[in-house]
């Protein structure tokens, strides 16, 4: 059955010390960007999810109180996976090379995989963690 869920995140916040410096590397890893704004720049996720990247100072149009996101908080601060479309070790290898070869410093891909899934880990500049897997879309049971 192709239904799609009910829901999806529709915003991701995160805290950033300078805006032009993550949009910029956000859309360097492949992602849409949506706009930069004095006290917000959004950056597009595959299937419209966005990420608001907001100044870490008290500038911000609204308080955001400390948080700790992700599946496996003991890697970093803060924490955000992201899926690639494709579904091979290949892909990802091909993904991750691609990164490389525009001067962003990812990891190694894990030896182990992770519920099935090929990962590897980098940091955006805040030292904000990020892992890359290899997608599950259309795997899971109806």
């Amino acid at each position: 059955m192709d239904t799609l869920p009910a829901a999806a995140i529709g915003h991701f916040l995160m805290k950033v010390a300078n805006l032009g410096a993550s949009y910029q590397f956000y859309a360097d890893l492949g992602l849409r960007q949506g706009g930069m704004f004095p006290d917000v720049a959004i950056i597009e996720l595959r299937g419209g999810t966005h990420i608001l990247l907001l100044p870490e100072n008290d500038d911000a149009p609204f308080t955001l109180t400390p948080s700790r996101v992700g599946q496996r908080g003991a890697f970093f601060d803060e924490h955000i996976d992201l899926m690639i479309s494709g579904k091979t070790k290949g892909e990802l290898e091909a993904y991750r090379a691609t990164l490389l070869k525009n001067g962003i410093a990812a990891g190694e891909i894990a030896e182990e995989k992770f519920f099935g899934h090929y990962h590897f880990q980098l940091a955006d500049p805040d030292g904000h963690g990020i892992t890359f897997y290899t997608s599950h879309v259309g795997d899971l049971p109806v």
